[in-house]
This record gives C-alpha cells, sequence and structure tokens, in this order.
C-alpha cells in the first residue's frame, strides 16, 4: 500500500478538531506539513500532532514534493485560490464545505481538477452517515417509490459562530452557505442528485446581531487577539424551495439565530411507496392496508472518518469521489439562485 502524504491548509478547529486526527488513523497516511495565515497557530498545530513541515503561505506547501494531498480547512474565500494552487502544483484535494463562495468558482475548480487529473473532494460529510446511507440504499432499492419531495432542515435557536464566518467577504454568507449546505446536498444526493430548473428562495438578517450568542463551533480569527471582534453582514435565516427537471423538488429551512423551542437537524423523504425520516431513522410504508413505522437499527459509524477514508480510498484507485467536483458546482448554482431569488423577489430559473 503506498503511503499517502499529506498537507493541511488552515489550522483552526475543523482542521484539529476532525480532519488531522482521522487522517492519522488511516493505515499509511502521513501528515506531514500544515499553513496557516496565522504561522503561531500552524505551529501550535504542527507540536500538538507532530508534523514536520510548518508554513504561513500555502504556496510553500502545495510546492513541496513530499505533499501528495491536501485538505483545505481555510475560511470560504480562500477556499477556490488554495484548491486551484493545489491541483496546479499536482496535488489531490480534500475541500472543506462549501465548496466555493459561488458557483463561477467551483466551475473553475471542477474545470482544473479535470485537466490536473487529480481528486477533488468535497467534505460533505453527511453523505456518510449511516442513517442517511440506509435510506438511500433503500431508494436505490424502490422500497420509498418515486421520490418526489425532499426537506433539508438545520435550525439553530442561538448558535452564530463568530469569527469570520459572519463576514461576508470572507464567508460568502451566513448560515445558507455555512451549515445550510450540508443538508442541502444530503437530502439533493438522496433524492439521486436531479438537475435544478427553478429556485424560489428568501434570506432575512431580523435577529442578528443584536442577539448573538455564539454557539459551540467558534471559528478562528484570521488576526489572533480580535476574536472578540464581531462583524455580522450576512443572514441569520434563510428558506428556499428547489424545483427539479423530473418534477421532484425540496424544501430547505437553515438558521444560526431563530426563535423556535429546540434547535433541529432533519431529513425527510417522500415517495409514492413510502417516506422517510432522520434523526431518528424511521421508514414509513403502508402493508396490506396497514401503516407501518420502521424504526431500522444501525451500525456504529463514524461519518467524518468514513468521508477521510473515502478520499484516500478515491487517491489510491483512481475512484470518482462522492461527491464529485461537478456536484458541488451544481450545489453552489442552488445556493446562488437562492441569494439572487431574495434580493429580486422571484424566481430564478436555472434551465
Amino acid at each position: 500500500m503506498a503511503e499517502v502524504r499529506v498537507g493541511i491548509i488552515g489550522a483552526g478547529g475543523i482542521a484539529r478538531a476532525v480532519h488531522i486526527p482521522r487522517l492519522k488513523k488511516v493505515p499509511e497516511v502521513k501528515v506531514v506539513a500544515v499553513a496557516d495565515v496565522v504561522e503561531d497557530r500552524a505551529k501550535r498545530v504542527a507540536e500538538e500532532f507532530d508534523i514536520p513541515h510548518v508554513f504561513r503561505d500555502y504556496e510553500d506547501l502545495v510546492g513541496m514534493d513530499e505533499v501528495d494531498a491536501v485538505v483545505i480547512c481555510t475560511p470560504n474565500a480562500f477556499h477556490a485560490p488554495s484548491t486551484l494552487a493545489a491541483l496546479r502544483a499536482g496535488k489531490h484535494v480534500l475541500c472543506e464545505k462549501p465548496p466555493a463562495m459561488n458557483a463561477k468558482e467551483a466551475e473553475e475548480m471542477a474545470r482544473t481538477a479535470r485537466e490536473a487529473g487529480k481528486v477533488l473532494m468535497y467534505a460533505f460529510q453527511m453523505r456518510f452517515r449511516p442513517d442517511l446511507r440506509l435510506i438511500k440504499r433503500a431508494i436505490e432499492e424502490g422500497q420509498l417509490g418515486e421520490v418526489y419531495y425532499g426537506r433539508a432542515i438545520y435550525l439553530r435557536r442561538s448558535g452564530a459562530p463568530g469569527g469570520w464566518f459572519t463576514q461576508k467577504r470572507l464567508s460568502g454568507g451566513g448560515p445558507l452557505i455555512d451549515v445550510g449546505v450540508h443538508v442541502l446536498d444530503a437530502v439533493w444526493w438522496l433524492m439521486g442528485s436531479p438537475k435544478p430548473t427553478a429556485v424560489s428562495g428568501v434570506v432575512y438578517q431580523k435577529i442578528a446581531p443584536r442577539k448573538v450568542k455564539l454557539g459551540g463551533w467558534r471559528a478562528a480569527n484570521l488576526v489572533e487577539g480580535r476574536e472578540k471582534e464581531v462583524v455580522y453582514d450576512v443572514e441569520d435565516f434563510a428558506v428556499a424551495l428547489v424545483r427539479f427537471d423530473n418534477g421532484a423538488s425540496l424544501l430547505l429551512e437553515t438558521s444560526w439565530i431563530l426563535h423556535l423551542k429546540n434547535s433541529q437537524v432533519s431529513f425527510d423523504i417522500f415517495g409514492t411507496e413510502g417516506g422517510a425520516h432522520s434523526p431518528p431513522l424511521e421508514i414509513y410504508k403502508d402493508w396490506n392496508d396497514v401503516e407501518l413505522d420502521i424504526t431500522p437499527r444501525l451500525s456504529e459509524a463514524d461519518a467524518y472518518q468514513e468521508e477521510i477514508n473515502h478520499f484516500i480510498e478515491c487517491i489510491r484507485e483512481g475512484k470518482e469521489p462522492i461527491p464529485n467536483a461537478e456536484q458541488g458546482v451544481t450545489i453552489m448554482r442552488i445556493i446562488d439562485a437562492i441569494y439572487e431569488s431574495s434580493e429580486r423577489g422571484e424566481e430564478v430559473r436555472l434551465d
């Protein structure tokens, strides 16, 4: 088994808590370099995880012959430039969500990956959740019939991440592009990734920034010592309806701050022969005129670890990643259209 040598671009919380620990669990994978605009932060991560090379500039990292692949953990504004630099340097890339700031950037990233012949995968780890994988299998086996409607919900009562997440020039938007993109991708994937044809959306900034209570996920600031500064020029709630070429539709609701009883992350699929909801995972069917609510027993699995394992497997075996780069483009086209629809006050056609 060939060793895969990985560099990390961006030494913030997602790198430390998610990617580096799981990369170190994969046989014959070594994290050999880390880069961060705050070099002291990169040095601390390098010391914590025994990473030999530290850089301030990601260009220096991707220029290393000793690096085969990179994981992009930067603020969203730097996803495209760092991914493009890595691909052009001949590296495989796992880029954190969202794929980019907009569809135009995502298209260039996908094109560059094709030209370079390298893996470009996006970190939509919800596709690797055991509950959603079981729903996906049920759909593919025809157990739910024709899937015509999906519902994607990611609502926080009070959980703005602060830092760069709430600055539009660095993030591209608020909860829609941050957490909403996760459930949007997951439900769209469950539905078979149909082609979007029209989007109607509304985004609101009604509560923040006058009521910002930072959630459990706290963003690192690009400049140390300025963590307490709060810039909030993005939405705090978004809702959208997406229409597809096969006649199906998808409803998305997402927030960082919203006056509801409990925060909620949920997935619903509705078909002609059955439905599914998670969490908790339930399958709804009819049998001999009896309504059945089925609760499958799931095996334990770490979606983040499965995602990392899949990325390394794609590198070693030349497989197409889940999701692939073109699917990242489609997700960004939908996100762009939601913002555009809200601004224009009308449905946006994508066909």
